[in-house]
């Protein structure tokens, strides 16, 4: 993406909010988990490996289950995703003859308890049973983004908030729930309370891929918030950081480019 800056950036002072709200393309993919072998201690320890070992059979468990239902909603979503490319090709073509069929039956509605009310129910019934599990957090992933879909950002905030209190520090799937929660509350408005998750993000010295990009986004929440030494800081760290193994590069060309247009600003 470009670090210059155009007429537009500067003529729109809510620039930084639409900007905020597009955000980076964070991946939501689906780490593979992986269940840490149960040691076999004597004395106080037995009770403790007996312990961890129920818990981990029971997260291969639940992950069995879990997938089943990635599946379901993968394939619906796909064939969502198939019928509207087909209707955007069959628009756009003037050929008619070599595009790919578009059925109107199989396009999303729009309408979610039409498009996905089953696969929404199995979801929110798995993570009710085991909001602690990480196969929970996974299927709250998922589901947050179905509802963000069709505009219900309530209800992508309240499933994630069923399973951040089985987060653990360190944890891959830790740094999506979060700046997934993050996301949806600057999205509803709410910077005060996405800087809160971002910033937790950003202590968290296991999690360093993502503080980069935590970082920038509590940057552009608190330039909308007005406080512009702190987005000029954060910016500036960001910019400036030269720590090849947890720099993320893209997140540093955006906080260049920020940095500009935050002074391009205030020089007006």
């Amino acid at each position: 993406m470009s670090t210059k800056i155009s007429k537009d950036d500067l003529k729109s002072p809510d620039q930084v909010t639409q900007t905020l709200r597009k955000g980076f393309v964070w991946t939501t993919g689906h780490s593979k988990i992986v269940i840490a072998a149960v040691a076999a201690f004597i004395v106080l320890g037995v009770g403790y490996s007996i312990a961890t070992y129920l818990s981990d059979k029971k997260e291969i468990a639940q992950q069995e289950k879990y997938f089943l239902l990635e599946k379901a909603y993968s394939a619906k979503k796909q064939g969502f995703e198939e019928a509207a490319r087909a209707e955007q090709i069959n628009a756009q073509s003037k050929d008619k003859k070599n595009v790919p069929a578009f059925d109107p039956a199989k396009k999303a509605s729009g309408d979610l308890q039409k498009d996905y009310g089953t696969i929404v129910a199995n979801f929110e019934s798995f993570i009710n049973d085991a909001p602690k599990t990480k196969a929970a957090q996974m299927a709250a992933l998922n589901l947050s983004e179905i509802y963000l879909t069709y505009k219900k950002n309530d209800e992508a905030s309240a499933v994630l908030a069923k399973v951040e209190p089985g987060l653990k520090s360190g944890d891959v799937l830790t740094a999506l729930v979060l700046m997934q929660t993050g996301n949806i509350q600057a999205d509803k408005g709410d910077c005060k309370a996405a800087v809160e998750k971002w910033q937790k993000l950003a202590d968290t010295k296991a999690l360093a891929f993502a503080h980069d990009e935590a970082k920038l986004r509590m940057g552009l929440c608190f330039e909308s918030m007005n406080d512009l030494a702190k987005a000029e800081a954060l910016y500036t760290e960001i910019a400036k950081k030269e720590d090849m193994n947890t720099t993320d590069f893209a997140a540093a060309k955006e906080a260049q480019k920020y940095l500009r247009l935050l002074k391009a600003k205030k020089n007006l």
